[in-house]
């Protein structure tokens, strides 16, 4: 093993949506950050593109499956959670739904840009 000396300030573990924030955050404040991330770093084309591909669909490792998505058992549920580079956001695709327009015309959205609810219309 190397003699290397690895120093950080912050020790961020996962890179989802709260890790790679709270990541940033931490770093623009002139922190030395690590993260930390469970899983693969996949290129466009290396995502399964049916849930039928079990090896690129479902994280095993001890099975050989190196997929996206991980099920994690407790006695009072099941979680179904992304792994990899991005965590869960890499598996949330087509699920966010598009709020009502008094959320686009609050003034919490508003104040911040006018046109929140064009800019949607293309989804």
């Amino acid at each position: 093993m190397s003699d290397q000396h690895f120093d950080f300030d912050q020790v961020v573990i996962g890179s989802g949506f709260g890790g790679s924030v709270s990541a940033l955050r931490l770093s623009e404040k002139g922190y030395n950050v690590l993260i930390l991330e469970k899983g693969l770093r996949r290129e466009d084309q290396d995502f399964p593109t049916t849930n039928l591909d079990t090896k690129n669909y479902l994280w095993m490792p001890e099975l050989g499956f190196k997929g996206t998505m991980q099920f994690t058992f407790t006695s009072k549920t099941t979680i179904l959670h992304g792994v990899g580079v991005g965590g869960g956001s890499q598996i949330y695709a087509n699920v966010h739904l598009i709020p009502p327009n008094a959320v686009f015309e609050s003034e919490a959205w508003t104040k911040i840009r006018k046109d929140w609810k064009e800019r949607s219309n293309h989804i």
